[in-house]
Protein backbone atom coordinates (compact mmCIF):
# COMPACT_ATOMS: atom_id res chain seq x y z
CA UNK A 1 0.00 0.00 0.00
CA UNK A 2 1.53 3.41 -1.22
CA UNK A 3 1.38 6.16 1.39
CA UNK A 4 0.97 9.07 -0.01
CA UNK A 5 3.47 12.05 0.84
CA UNK A 6 2.67 15.08 2.29
CA UNK A 7 2.60 18.26 0.08
CA UNK A 8 3.59 21.37 1.17
CA UNK A 9 2.76 24.39 -1.44
CA UNK A 10 5.44 26.95 -1.34
CA UNK A 11 4.73 30.36 -3.03
CA UNK A 12 7.92 32.72 -3.51
CA UNK A 13 6.80 34.31 -0.02
CA UNK A 14 7.05 30.79 1.35
CA UNK A 15 10.63 30.32 -0.46
CA UNK A 16 11.38 33.57 0.30
CA UNK A 17 11.16 32.98 4.77
CA UNK A 18 12.86 29.76 3.86
CA UNK A 19 15.63 30.88 2.81
CA UNK A 20 15.66 33.35 5.79
CA UNK A 21 14.98 30.70 8.24
CA UNK A 22 17.79 28.71 6.84
CA UNK A 23 20.46 31.95 6.65
CA UNK A 24 19.76 33.44 10.07
CA UNK A 25 20.35 31.65 13.87
CA UNK A 26 16.96 33.29 14.28
CA UNK A 27 15.05 36.24 13.01
CA UNK A 28 14.23 38.79 15.94
CA UNK A 29 10.84 41.02 15.22
CA UNK A 30 12.32 44.16 17.05
CA UNK A 31 15.14 44.30 14.44
CA UNK A 32 13.49 41.99 10.88
CA UNK A 33 9.68 42.61 11.28
CA UNK A 34 8.56 42.40 7.63
CA UNK A 35 10.62 38.71 7.65
CA UNK A 36 9.30 37.82 11.14
CA UNK A 37 5.86 38.44 9.33
CA UNK A 38 6.25 36.62 5.96
CA UNK A 39 7.87 33.48 8.45
CA UNK A 40 4.55 33.78 10.48
CA UNK A 41 2.17 34.44 7.30
CA UNK A 42 3.24 30.73 6.58
CA UNK A 43 4.17 29.50 9.37
CA UNK A 44 2.15 25.55 8.76
CA UNK A 45 3.51 24.80 5.66
CA UNK A 46 7.28 25.68 6.70
CA UNK A 47 6.96 24.06 9.93
CA UNK A 48 5.65 21.13 8.45
CA UNK A 49 7.91 20.96 5.40
CA UNK A 50 11.47 21.41 7.78
CA UNK A 51 10.00 19.06 10.08
CA UNK A 52 9.30 16.20 7.61
CA UNK A 53 12.41 16.73 5.11
CA UNK A 54 14.91 17.49 7.94
CA UNK A 55 13.86 16.81 11.17
CA UNK A 56 13.93 20.61 12.15
CA UNK A 57 11.69 22.34 14.88
CA UNK A 58 10.52 26.02 13.82
CA UNK A 59 9.89 28.15 16.67
CA UNK A 60 7.28 31.18 16.34
CA UNK A 61 7.69 33.67 19.65
CA UNK A 62 5.68 36.97 19.67
CA UNK A 63 9.73 38.55 19.90
CA UNK A 64 11.43 35.84 17.37
CA UNK A 65 10.83 33.12 14.74
CA UNK A 66 13.85 30.35 14.87
CA UNK A 67 14.70 27.35 12.90
CA UNK A 68 16.42 24.82 15.14
CA UNK A 69 19.41 23.94 12.59
CA UNK A 70 20.76 20.89 14.25
CA UNK A 71 23.53 19.51 11.60
CA UNK A 72 24.15 16.24 10.59
CA UNK A 73 28.12 15.97 11.36
CA UNK A 74 29.39 18.72 13.06
CA UNK A 75 32.84 20.22 12.26
CA UNK A 76 34.97 22.61 13.54
CA UNK A 77 34.12 25.07 10.95
CA UNK A 78 30.53 25.22 11.91
CA UNK A 79 31.53 27.42 15.10
CA UNK A 80 31.21 31.14 15.68
CA UNK A 81 33.33 32.68 12.98
CA UNK A 82 33.71 36.18 15.61
CA UNK A 83 35.59 33.47 18.54
CA UNK A 84 39.04 32.89 18.20
CA UNK A 85 39.94 30.37 21.49
CA UNK A 86 38.01 28.27 23.44
CA UNK A 87 38.40 30.23 26.21
CA UNK A 88 35.59 32.31 23.96
CA UNK A 89 33.52 30.00 24.00
CA UNK A 90 33.47 29.00 27.73
CA UNK A 91 33.34 32.28 28.84
CA UNK A 92 29.92 32.45 26.35
CA UNK A 93 28.23 29.60 28.23
CA UNK A 94 29.54 31.49 31.46
CA UNK A 95 27.74 34.79 30.10
CA UNK A 96 24.57 32.82 29.02
CA UNK A 97 24.35 30.42 32.86
CA UNK A 98 24.89 34.69 34.63
CA UNK A 99 21.77 35.63 32.36
CA UNK A 100 19.87 32.41 33.67
CA UNK A 101 20.16 34.14 37.09
CA UNK A 102 18.86 37.20 36.02
CA UNK A 103 15.12 37.94 35.13
CA UNK A 104 13.67 39.72 32.00
CA UNK A 105 14.70 43.41 31.84
CA UNK A 106 16.93 43.58 34.75
CA UNK A 107 19.81 45.62 34.47
CA UNK A 108 24.40 45.16 35.58
CA UNK A 109 27.08 46.13 35.23
CA UNK A 110 29.98 44.68 33.68
CA UNK A 111 31.64 44.31 37.14
CA UNK A 112 29.05 42.51 38.59
CA UNK A 113 28.97 40.07 35.23
CA UNK A 114 33.01 39.59 35.34
CA UNK A 115 32.37 38.35 38.98
CA UNK A 116 29.82 36.18 37.58
CA UNK A 117 32.52 34.60 35.19
CA UNK A 118 34.78 34.12 37.55
CA UNK A 119 32.74 32.23 40.11
CA UNK A 120 31.06 30.10 36.87
CA UNK A 121 34.44 29.29 34.73
CA UNK A 122 35.30 25.58 35.12
CA UNK A 123 38.47 25.42 36.13
CA UNK A 124 40.73 22.09 35.84
CA UNK A 125 42.98 20.72 38.89
CA UNK A 126 46.02 22.90 39.17
CA UNK A 127 44.72 25.66 36.89
CA UNK A 128 44.97 29.05 38.29
CA UNK A 129 41.80 31.27 38.50
CA UNK A 130 40.92 34.13 35.19
CA UNK A 131 43.02 37.02 35.80
CA UNK A 132 41.39 40.22 34.03
CA UNK A 133 44.68 41.95 34.06
CA UNK A 134 45.37 39.57 30.98
CA UNK A 135 44.74 41.73 28.27
CA UNK A 136 44.21 38.58 25.87
CA UNK A 137 41.48 37.50 28.54
CA UNK A 138 39.49 41.01 28.26
CA UNK A 139 39.92 41.19 24.32
CA UNK A 140 38.18 37.61 24.41
CA UNK A 141 35.56 38.76 26.46
CA UNK A 142 34.97 41.55 24.35
CA UNK A 143 34.80 38.76 21.54
CA UNK A 144 32.51 37.23 23.77
CA UNK A 145 30.30 39.88 24.84
CA UNK A 146 30.11 41.86 21.18
CA UNK A 147 28.66 38.25 19.76
CA UNK A 148 26.10 38.35 21.93
CA UNK A 149 25.07 41.84 21.50
CA UNK A 150 24.99 41.61 17.77
CA UNK A 151 22.52 38.04 18.33
CA UNK A 152 20.61 40.19 20.67
CA UNK A 153 20.72 38.34 24.08
CA UNK A 154 22.40 41.11 25.51
CA UNK A 155 21.05 44.77 25.00
CA UNK A 156 23.69 47.53 26.16
CA UNK A 157 21.79 50.22 27.72
CA UNK A 158 24.80 52.49 28.37
CA UNK A 159 28.50 52.57 27.09
CA UNK A 160 30.19 50.19 25.17
CA UNK A 161 31.82 46.95 25.18
CA UNK A 162 35.27 47.40 23.37
CA UNK A 163 36.47 49.54 26.41
CA UNK A 164 37.08 46.82 28.34
CA UNK A 165 39.51 45.05 26.03
CA UNK A 166 41.93 48.73 27.08
CA UNK A 167 40.76 49.03 30.64
CA UNK A 168 39.88 46.43 33.27
CA UNK A 169 37.97 49.24 35.36
CA UNK A 170 35.95 49.87 32.34
CA UNK A 171 31.93 49.61 33.04
CA UNK A 172 29.12 49.00 30.49
CA UNK A 173 25.59 48.83 31.78
CA UNK A 174 23.59 45.72 30.36
CA UNK A 175 19.68 44.43 30.20
CA UNK A 176 18.58 41.35 29.95
CA UNK A 177 15.86 40.74 26.87
CA UNK A 178 13.61 38.17 26.74
CA UNK A 179 15.10 36.21 23.48
CA UNK A 180 18.32 35.63 25.80
CA UNK A 181 16.07 32.84 27.54
CA UNK A 182 15.45 30.74 23.97
CA UNK A 183 18.76 30.96 22.56
CA UNK A 184 20.15 27.69 23.87
CA UNK A 185 18.65 24.81 22.87
CA UNK A 186 16.59 22.74 25.24
CA UNK A 187 17.47 18.75 26.21
CA UNK A 188 14.87 15.93 27.10
CA UNK A 189 17.19 15.67 30.12
CA UNK A 190 20.00 17.37 31.95
CA UNK A 191 22.94 18.25 29.51
CA UNK A 192 25.48 16.64 32.03
CA UNK A 193 23.80 13.44 31.54
CA UNK A 194 24.98 13.38 27.74
CA UNK A 195 28.44 11.47 27.36
CA UNK A 196 29.26 11.39 23.99
CA UNK A 197 28.46 13.84 21.19
CA UNK A 198 26.43 11.37 18.99
CA UNK A 199 23.68 11.33 21.93
CA UNK A 200 23.49 15.36 21.98
CA UNK A 201 22.81 15.02 18.30
CA UNK A 202 20.04 11.53 18.40
CA UNK A 203 18.40 14.37 20.74
CA UNK A 204 17.23 16.46 18.45
CA UNK A 205 16.18 13.68 15.88
CA UNK A 206 12.30 14.56 14.98
CA UNK A 207 10.02 12.89 13.37
CA UNK A 208 8.63 9.46 12.40
CA UNK A 209 11.34 7.83 14.00
CA UNK A 210 11.98 5.35 11.17
CA UNK A 211 15.36 4.28 9.47
CA UNK A 212 14.14 6.36 6.03
CA UNK A 213 13.22 9.06 7.59
CA UNK A 214 16.68 9.53 9.33
CA UNK A 215 18.18 9.08 6.37
CA UNK A 216 16.17 11.73 4.76
CA UNK A 217 16.87 14.00 7.41
CA UNK A 218 20.47 13.68 7.50
CA UNK A 219 21.09 14.08 3.49
CA UNK A 220 18.95 17.26 3.82
CA UNK A 221 20.70 18.12 6.52
CA UNK A 222 23.97 18.06 4.80
CA UNK A 223 22.81 19.60 1.70
CA UNK A 224 21.12 22.68 3.01
CA UNK A 225 24.25 23.50 6.58
CA UNK A 226 27.25 22.62 4.41
CA UNK A 227 28.91 23.98 1.11
CA UNK A 228 29.09 20.62 -0.50
CA UNK A 229 28.34 17.12 0.69
CA UNK A 230 30.79 14.73 -0.04
CA UNK A 231 30.74 10.75 -0.71
CA UNK A 232 33.94 10.13 1.81
CA UNK A 233 32.43 11.22 4.95
CA UNK A 234 29.00 10.12 4.59
CA UNK A 235 27.68 6.67 5.22
CA UNK A 236 27.10 4.13 2.15
CA UNK A 237 23.55 4.48 2.65
CA UNK A 238 23.24 8.06 2.42
CA UNK A 239 25.14 8.54 -0.20
CA UNK A 240 23.32 5.73 -1.76
CA UNK A 241 19.93 7.06 -0.88
CA UNK A 242 21.10 10.94 -2.60
CA UNK A 243 21.54 9.27 -5.90
CA UNK A 244 18.74 7.13 -6.35
CA UNK A 245 16.42 9.84 -4.98
CA UNK A 246 18.19 12.75 -6.78
CA UNK A 247 15.20 13.66 -9.41
CA UNK A 248 13.16 13.61 -6.68
CA UNK A 249 15.57 15.68 -4.14
CA UNK A 250 16.06 18.25 -7.54
CA UNK A 251 12.65 18.98 -7.60
CA UNK A 252 11.79 19.33 -4.02
CA UNK A 253 14.48 21.29 -3.10
CA UNK A 254 14.47 23.67 -6.40
CA UNK A 255 10.67 24.42 -5.82
CA UNK A 256 11.16 25.11 -2.18
CA UNK A 257 14.27 27.06 -1.93
CA UNK A 258 16.20 28.88 -3.74
CA UNK A 259 18.99 26.68 -4.24
CA UNK A 260 19.69 24.68 -7.41
CA UNK A 261 20.74 20.72 -6.81
CA UNK A 262 23.85 19.52 -8.80
CA UNK A 263 25.26 16.23 -8.37
CA UNK A 264 28.37 15.08 -9.23
CA UNK A 265 30.30 11.69 -8.83
CA UNK A 266 31.77 12.00 -5.70
CA UNK A 267 29.75 14.98 -4.32
CA UNK A 268 26.68 16.89 -4.07
CA UNK A 269 25.82 20.86 -3.45
CA UNK A 270 23.44 23.58 -3.29
CA UNK A 271 24.09 26.08 -5.84
CA UNK A 272 22.78 29.84 -6.48
CA UNK A 273 22.65 31.55 -9.88
CA UNK A 274 20.56 34.78 -7.88
CA UNK A 275 22.95 35.49 -5.68
CA UNK A 276 20.57 37.35 -2.17
CA UNK A 277 22.46 39.90 0.19
CA UNK A 278 21.75 38.48 3.03
CA UNK A 279 23.41 34.83 1.94
CA UNK A 280 26.66 33.66 2.43
CA UNK A 281 28.25 32.57 -1.26
CA UNK A 282 31.38 31.47 -2.90
CA UNK A 283 33.12 33.64 -4.65
CA UNK A 284 31.85 36.74 -2.96
CA UNK A 285 33.23 39.98 -4.11
CA UNK A 286 36.89 39.89 -1.51
CA UNK A 287 39.93 39.24 -2.93
CA UNK A 288 40.69 36.12 -1.48
CA UNK A 289 37.78 34.63 -3.70
CA UNK A 290 39.51 35.83 -6.99
CA UNK A 291 43.14 34.78 -5.71
CA UNK A 292 41.44 31.18 -5.04
CA UNK A 293 39.69 30.72 -8.20
CA UNK A 294 43.04 31.93 -9.95
CA UNK A 295 44.37 29.05 -7.57
CA UNK A 296 41.76 26.33 -8.35
CA UNK A 297 42.49 26.81 -12.27
CA UNK A 298 45.82 26.15 -11.80
CA UNK A 299 44.82 22.55 -10.17
CA UNK A 300 42.91 21.84 -12.97
CA UNK A 301 46.18 22.53 -15.09
CA UNK A 302 48.25 20.41 -13.16
CA UNK A 303 45.88 17.50 -13.59
CA UNK A 304 45.40 17.65 -16.79
CA UNK A 305 49.67 17.55 -16.94
CA UNK A 306 49.22 14.80 -15.04
CA UNK A 307 51.53 16.41 -12.26
CA UNK A 308 48.65 15.87 -9.81
CA UNK A 309 46.16 12.74 -9.91
CA UNK A 310 42.55 12.19 -8.03
CA UNK A 311 42.34 9.65 -6.06
CA UNK A 312 39.64 7.38 -5.98
CA UNK A 313 37.27 9.08 -3.95
CA UNK A 314 37.78 12.21 -5.79
CA UNK A 315 40.18 13.70 -4.05
CA UNK A 316 43.99 15.31 -4.23
CA UNK A 317 46.37 14.72 -2.33
CA UNK A 318 48.72 17.92 -1.33
CA UNK A 319 51.53 18.02 0.92
CA UNK A 320 52.61 20.83 2.26
CA UNK A 321 55.53 21.43 -0.20
CA UNK A 322 52.96 20.81 -2.93
CA UNK A 323 50.84 23.64 -1.59
CA UNK A 324 53.59 26.34 -1.76
CA UNK A 325 54.05 25.45 -5.02
CA UNK A 326 51.06 25.54 -6.71
CA UNK A 327 50.22 29.17 -4.88
CA UNK A 328 53.66 30.45 -5.84
CA UNK A 329 53.22 29.72 -9.73
CA UNK A 330 49.92 30.95 -9.36
CA UNK A 331 50.96 33.98 -7.79
CA UNK A 332 53.77 34.09 -10.78
CA UNK A 333 51.15 33.83 -13.58
CA UNK A 334 47.87 35.91 -11.96
CA UNK A 335 49.34 37.53 -9.60
CA UNK A 336 49.21 41.34 -10.83
CA UNK A 337 45.66 40.99 -10.86
CA UNK A 338 45.28 40.75 -7.32
CA UNK A 339 44.22 43.67 -5.12
CA UNK A 340 47.42 45.22 -3.48
CA UNK A 341 47.08 43.61 -0.20
CA UNK A 342 47.75 40.35 -1.23
CA UNK A 343 50.15 41.34 -3.80
CA UNK A 344 52.60 42.60 -1.45
CA UNK A 345 51.67 40.62 1.79
CA UNK A 346 53.77 38.13 3.03
CA UNK A 347 53.59 33.99 2.11
CA UNK A 348 52.86 33.20 5.18
CA UNK A 349 49.68 35.32 5.83
CA UNK A 350 48.64 34.53 1.95
CA UNK A 351 48.89 30.66 2.80
CA UNK A 352 46.76 30.77 6.00
CA UNK A 353 44.41 32.95 4.44
CA UNK A 354 43.60 31.08 0.97
CA UNK A 355 43.60 27.59 3.89
CA UNK A 356 41.27 29.33 6.23
CA UNK A 357 38.99 30.14 3.31
CA UNK A 358 39.23 26.59 2.03
CA UNK A 359 38.91 24.54 4.85
CA UNK A 360 35.35 27.18 5.72
CA UNK A 361 33.51 25.92 2.85
CA UNK A 362 34.77 21.97 2.48
CA UNK A 363 36.93 22.42 -0.63
CA UNK A 364 40.16 21.32 1.76
CA UNK A 365 41.12 18.66 4.37
CA UNK A 366 43.66 19.04 6.33
CA UNK A 367 45.12 15.93 8.07
CA UNK A 368 47.35 17.43 11.42
CA UNK A 369 48.57 14.25 12.11
CA UNK A 370 50.17 13.18 8.37
CA UNK A 371 51.25 17.05 7.92
CA UNK A 372 49.18 16.64 4.32
CA UNK A 373 45.85 18.11 2.81
CA UNK A 374 43.08 16.86 0.78
CA UNK A 375 41.86 18.74 -1.88
CA UNK A 376 37.94 18.09 -2.01
CA UNK A 377 35.58 18.13 -5.40
CA UNK A 378 34.23 21.29 -4.09
CA UNK A 379 37.59 22.88 -5.49
CA UNK A 380 37.07 21.44 -8.90
CA UNK A 381 33.43 23.40 -9.34
CA UNK A 382 34.66 27.05 -10.31
CA UNK A 383 37.99 28.82 -11.92
CA UNK A 384 39.07 32.19 -12.59
CA UNK A 385 40.37 33.22 -15.90
CA UNK A 386 41.40 36.55 -16.77
CA UNK A 387 39.67 37.87 -20.06
CA UNK A 388 42.04 36.97 -23.36
CA UNK A 389 43.24 41.07 -23.46
CA UNK A 390 42.94 41.82 -19.95
CA UNK A 391 47.16 41.84 -19.72
CA UNK A 392 46.94 44.63 -22.99
CA UNK A 393 44.24 46.87 -21.44
CA UNK A 394 45.86 46.87 -18.04
CA UNK A 395 49.53 47.78 -19.60
CA UNK A 396 48.29 50.52 -21.54
CA UNK A 397 46.12 52.26 -18.60
CA UNK A 398 48.82 51.51 -16.56
CA UNK A 399 46.13 50.19 -14.17
CA UNK A 400 46.90 48.21 -11.27
CA UNK A 401 42.86 47.59 -10.01
CA UNK A 402 41.78 43.78 -10.08
CA UNK A 403 40.10 42.84 -13.22
CA UNK A 404 36.33 40.74 -12.83
CA UNK A 405 37.27 36.97 -12.98
CA UNK A 406 35.32 34.91 -15.45
CA UNK A 407 34.35 31.80 -14.06
CA UNK A 408 33.98 28.31 -15.97
CA UNK A 409 30.99 26.40 -13.88
CA UNK A 410 32.60 23.04 -14.79
CA UNK A 411 33.66 20.38 -12.21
Amino acid sequence: MLVEKKAYPFDEVAKEAASYLLEYFWILREKEPDMYRQVCERENDLRGYFLDKCGFRLFVHRDFVKLEKIPAQPTAWMGIEAFEASTDYVMFCCVMAFLETKTVDDQFLLGELCEGILALYPLEEGEELLNWNSYSLRRGLVRVLKFAEEVGVLKVVDGQSEGFGQNEDHEVLYEVPVVARYFLRAYPKDITEFTRIEELLEAGQMGDGQATASRRHRVYRQLLLTPAYYAHESWDEDFIYLRNMRNRLKVDLESHTYFNFELYKHAGMLTVTEKKSYMAFFPDQRGISDILLHWMGTIREEVAREKLACAADGRILLTESDFLRLVRRCKEETGRGWIKAYRDVGEGTLLRDMKKELIGWKMLEEDKENGVYYLNQGAGRLIGQYPCDYIERREGHGNHQQVENESDRTL
